[in-house]
């Protein structure tokens, strides 16, 4: 029987996050070893599908569980926190015994305080503990950073098809397929073209007008014999590293010709709608207040992408909170916020008692400062359930202890951790139904859509300041290759020495 090994390290990061991401943030969101790790991690996401591929296939496979660890998107890892998952990778490794080949579950978007690419590193580390000839299938975000060092060490990438996210499953999946297809003979080699692009999330959904006939394409390519997995890579804008762009990945059984001809052919697609991901539909924090209360219906789903702790940001902004407390909002507006010192304070006061203290600004002290408010605390809860849908597939989320606070019209759920900002279950678990208000903040640019889509009775995005800013123009970069759109007028993307692939 094949001994197929099965990891995940998954975490994206956002270099304009001041707060980095420590072993902690991982320990106390998701970490296994072994067969208890694999026990815990298949439940869902790309594990899961890694686990259901195997079942399938025609030979009979093992899945070893390794080294696995999530923590949510956040700063940069720091330096301590990147050994540790290189150490415990490196000891999982060293203790499974022989491995026939690797079913990788990474970002691709994560970064350290030391290096651009941390991602990259993992994979090294695994290609050196197994050695040239061992097999390696890696799954990673549509929002993963492509490096040279990722293509080197994989022998194959395979990444989600959707935005928002409702594929990781899926993607673990076709993923086995690929590791199969080697094991049957595959010989994958990959075509590249990368683009001089960076885009927000906010227009860059895959079953919008400007992507869904690039991604019906993807998938006709993917139903051609020769081709094992295609990606359309959107990469993760709010890192500042060289080469930050688009990237366009098609694998083949043997074909280079065909790989550089199918990544090229999607790369020009993307490249002729690239207008089509600018928005100029963005509204500042009063303004969104203002077109919210105008509109008929409820709710009315104000998306601050720019504090959006599904993109890396710190999730304490107050710009919205500020332009909701001092209006009359009939139904109520209800937002969350991350601040472990308000919860305290709240349970301190207990429910029923008076809740005065500077809220937010904490964590992302550069765009955001703390705002003092008073009001009633209404509950105290534990902010836990499972998440379904964007980004999850029965994954276990815990925000910590969590404090319901009247604030004027506005109901303010604060929670000691980070986590997703997309999903109503981040408001129902507590009792809070989004349904029930006029206007109902989110923290995400595009995930949101998912679940809050058939229920909203309008969308609006926000602009505010933030770690997440969605004008690209605005974003502080220092680092990035230049030109690229829409920082610079490009006449011939061909052209752009630093989009050239390395041969």
């Amino acid at each position: 029987m094949l001994r197929i090994g099965v990891l995940q390290v998954w975490q994206e990061s956002n270099h304009f996050n001041p707060v980095v991401t420590t072993v902690k943030d991982f320990e106390s969101f998701l970490v296994g070893f072994g067969r208890e790790g694999l026990e815990r991690f298949s439940e869902g996401e790309e594990v899961g599908g890694f686990v259901e591929g195997l079942r399938a296939w025609s030979a009979p496979a093992e899945p070893v569980g390794l080294f696995m660890a999530q923590a949510w998107p956040y700063g940069p890892v720091s330096t301590e926190a990147a050994q540790w998952l290189l150490d415990q990778l490196t000891e999982s490794l060293s203790g499974a015994g022989e491995l026939d080949g690797l079913l990788c579950s990474l970002h691709g978007s994560m970064v350290s305080q030391d290096t651009d690419d941390l991602d990259g590193a993992l994979l090294q580390c695994v290609r050196r503990s197994v050695g040239p000839t061992i097999p390696i299938v890696a799954t990673i975000d549509l929002h993963a950073y492509l490096t040279d060092a990722m293509l080197e060490h994989a022998d194959a990438l395979v990444a989600y098809h959707t935005s928002p996210h409702i594929d990781r499953l899926q993607t673990g999946r076709r993923g086995a397929s690929v590791l199969e297809a080697i094991f049957g003979g595959a010989n994958p080699v990959a075509g590249v073209t990368r683009l001089p692009m960076i885009t927000s999330g906010e227009k860059t959904v895959t079953h919008g007008p400007a992507l869904a006939p690039v991604f019906e394409k993807l998938r006709e390519l993917e139903q051609q014999p020769q081709v094992l997995s295609a990606s359309v890579l959107m990469t993760q804008p709010w890192l500042d590293v060289p080469k930050l762009g688009w990237s366009i990945l098609a694998i083949t059984d043997g074909d280079r010709p065909l790989a550089e001809r199918a990544s090229e052919e999607l790369a020009e697609m993307c490249w002729q709608r690239r207008t089509s991901f600018l928005s100029d539909d963005f509204c500042d924090a009063p303004q969104s207040v203002d077109r919210a209360l105008a509109c008929d219906g409820k709710p009315v789903v104000i998306a601050d992408g720019a504090d959006s702790t599904n993109s890396g940001s710190p999730g304490d902004s107050v710009h919205l909170l500020a332009a909701m407390i001092d209006r009359s909002i009939p139904d109520g507006a209800l937002t969350i916020m991350v601040d472990p010192e308000a919860v305290d304070h709240a349970r301190a006061a207990g429910e029923g008692g008076t809740f005065n203290l500077a809220v937010g600004g904490k964590r992302d002290h550069i765009y955001s400062r703390p705002l003092q408010v008073r009001g009633t605390v209404q509950a105290l809860r534990r902010a836990r359930y499972v998440l379904s849908g964007h980004l999850g597939d029965r994954m276990p989320i815990d925000m910590g202890n969590a404090a319901i606070v009247k604030i004027a019209d506005v109901t303010l759920l604060l929670v000691e951790k980070t986590g997703p900002g997309s999903s109503p279950a981040m408001y129902r678990c507590v009792g809070l139904e989004p349904e029930e208000f006029k206007i109902v903040v989110v923290k995400s640019p595009a995930g949101f859509r998912a679940e809050f889509e058939p229920i909203a009775a309008e969308i609006i995005l926000t602009a505010c300041p933030g770690c997440a800013n969605p004008h690209i123009a605005q974003v502080p970069y220092s680092r990035v290759d230049r030109p690229v759109w829409p920082l610079d007028d490009i006449d011939d993307r061909r052209a752009v020495p630093w989009c050239r692939v390395n041969e």
